[in-house]
């Protein structure tokens, strides 16, 4: 369950993310900078998967991940990989051409249904499997700015009014962070299961995440709990392999 918004801020291209969770699951670790073969990355830990919904490596290479919440739900299927592995797999990558190539070899049989985000300066992609079958779509940075939304009410019901409400604040401004990180807190409070930053009797946003990619640079801010919590923040910058910098 998330709201990831992506938007290109003069040279930044930044990517925001409210995490959604179960109020029973464990609190996520702050990032960690990591090896994945000759490549290094800023990613979170889930400790329940040991793996992350949210990541960029020193390729420029950043991804993120959604849960998919089918208006019918599949029945009596058993999937064998948690979701959280899937970025990880990832972060050895050095291209988006390169991981949504490696991603559509994924068995989608083996994960619930997910959509995955790809992105770095320069190409944009969309892996998008509903447990059975997977799509895996280029986009172009032209379609910038986009919001993608999930949750286990069900993606149909929560994705019209945080596009409604996406759509009002985006349309005749700039694309600027200030403009972002105002979405991303935002309630609704007669409908607060239907917020961007949400809560029900079950689950709430645990967590806001921003990564933003520089021509030299990557950098990953988190803050634990609601998206206005800034003095829990953790900040933490990789420097783009010389070969990757543009």
């Amino acid at each position: 369950m998330c709201t990831v918004t992506l938007i290109r801020d003069d040279a930044t291209l930044r990517l925001a993310c409210n995490r959604d969770e179960l109020r029973t699951r464990p609190v996520a670790r702050p990032p960690v900078e990591r090896a994945f073969g000759e490549r290094r990355a800023l990613l979170p830990i889930d400790p329940v998967s040991g793996g992350t919904w949210i990541a960029v490596n020193d390729a420029g290479l950043a991804l993120t991940l959604l849960n998919v919440n089918l208006e019918t739900p599949p029945t009596n299927h058993v999937h064998h990989r948690s979701r959280g592995g899937i970025i990880p797999s990832l972060l050895g990558m050095t291209s988006v051409d390169e991981a949504l190539d490696a991603a559509a070899r994924l068995d989608p049989a083996l994960y619930p249904p997910f959509r995955l985000i790809v992105l770095d300066r320069h190409s944009l992609g969309d892996v998008y499997s509903d447990g059975k079958t997977r799509r895996v779509d280029r986009i172009s940075h032209d379609a910038l700015p986009a919001m993608f939304a999930s949750s286990g009410l069900g993606d149909h019901i929560v994705d019209p009014p945080r596009r409604e409400l996406f759509t009002r604040m985006f349309t005749g401004h700039d694309q600027t962070a200030a403009t972002q990180d105002a979405f991303h807190p935002h309630p609704s409070p007669d409908r607060t299961e239907l917020s961007v930053c949400m809560a029900r009797s079950d689950a709430m946003t645990v967590s806001f995440t921003v990564i933003e990619l520089h021509s030299d640079a990557a950098s990953m801010r988190y803050q634990p709990g609601l998206p206005t919590n800034d003095a829990a923040a953790t900040t933490l910058s990789l420097a783009l392999h010389e070969a990757y910098a543009s």
